[in-house]
């Protein structure tokens, strides 16, 4: 009995003093080490405090360092050496792997690196950005490694090509190619995105932007293709889950009737700034309640009734700033009883410099 006791304080304290670290499941009653594993890579010390039992062993490698040897819980990221300059991070908390190649130096390189083995095959995010090398994004480079998020931004991408991002088809929520130079981009792949939320593209060079291939992204949320000087062709329909439009600084002249209709209830922006549009037909845009629509800067000279009353009378707003509104009988409408001046921006004005919310409502008396 006495040696039970004198053992059993042995243990405590060696454990109190941190030179025992043992866990014992409470269902199975098996024991486990949860001390720190050491893990060396490429001359660089991390130490993972796992909360996963550590069912590895040591070996040292020729060049000295030790390796551990997994068992049940594999390496998440590549051997560093095999995807250089490349860098994958990993997140033991919330089991996120990132793949920043900001770094890389060619198309060549970029593509040999989804080569070496990869003990993950899913990744949280895929980043390059301030590259002036890369100028292609070439059809299957990822080789079946699949990311929830690309941010490829600020950099002189111009290519991106069939299939490039076909390994993403069924796991990618948010595309990215903010500020590159792009001309060319596969739109015909978007329908198989069927998890896509974001999509931007915005501030590149593509000549056309062809809206019908956003039809049926039914998780989309948030839609950015401005600043392109791009023609918009077709139309946005079927996309129930919009909730902002950004088509600014595009080569739009005319808006056609059906040009934005999501059948999203949750739709509150539609940026339309920086065009050269004369016209906007009735019926163009959802009607939903509390809709903004920025069409300032444009080339309006008139804000006809027919197009948006339905949208004031929803509690939606207009901006009109920087067009050259005549301001004649044809906006004695937003003077009438109901007031939906009120919800035109006050900055908008007259081609003679006056503000539209300055004007006497009496002058539109023998309209």
């Amino acid at each position: 009995m006495k040696t039970h006791i004198i053992i059993l304080l042995y243990i405590v304290v060696r454990r109190v003093s941190g030179q025992l670290n043992y866990h014992q499941d409470p269902i199975t009653g098996t024991v486990y080490n949860q001390s720190k594993v050491h893990v060396v890579q490429d001359d660089h010390q991390d130490t993972i405090n796992s909360d996963v039992y550590n069912q590895s062993k040591i070996h040292v490698k020729k060049d000295g360092h030790h390796q551990p040897e997994y068992y049940g819980y594999e390496q998440q990221c590549p051997d560093a050496e095999d995807i250089a300059p490349c860098v994958c991070s990993y997140e033991s908390v919330s089991n996120f792997m990132d793949l920043d190649c900001s770094a890389v130096e060619s198309e060549e390189q970029l593509k040999q690196i989804f080569t070496a083995n990869f003990p993950c095959k899913n990744f949280n995010q895929f980043v390059i950005i301030f590259n002036n090398n890369l100028k292609v994004l070439e059809a299957g480079v990822f080789n079946g490694i699949s990311f929830e998020i690309i941010n490829i931004e600020w950099n002189n991408l111009e290519v991106i090509e069939l299939k490039a991002l076909d390994s993403c088809y069924e796991t990618a929520t948010k595309l990215n190619f903010y500020f590159n130079k792009i001309t060319s981009f596969p739109f015909i792949e978007l329908s198989q995105f069927s998890k896509l939320r974001d999509f931007v593209i915005s501030v590149n060079s593509l000549d056309v932007i062809p809206a019908d291939t956003f039809h049926d992204l039914t998780a989309l949320e948030h839609l950015n293709i401005c600043c392109n000087n791009a023609a918009i062709v077709g139309t946005f329909q079927d996309l129930p889950n919009l909730r902002d439009i950004w088509l600014g600084s595009n080569n739009i002249t005319a808006i056609p009737a059906h040009f934005i209709k999501t059948g999203s209830s949750d739709l509150n922006f539609i940026d339309l700034t920086g065009n050269n549009i004369v016209s906007v037909d009735p019926d163009a845009f959802d009607i939903v309640d509390y809709l903004d629509i920025d069409m300032d800067s444009n080339s309006l000279s008139t804000l006809e009734e027919a197009t948006w009353r339905p949208n004031l009378e929803a509690g939606g707003t207009l901006e009109a700033n920087d067009n050259p509104l005549v301001c004649g009988c044809d906006i004695a409408w937003l003077f009438g009883e109901d007031q939906l001046l009120e919800q035109v921006y006050e900055d908008a004005k007259c081609t003679d410099g006056e503000n539209l919310h300055d004007l006497d409502p009496k002058m539109f008396d023998i309209c």
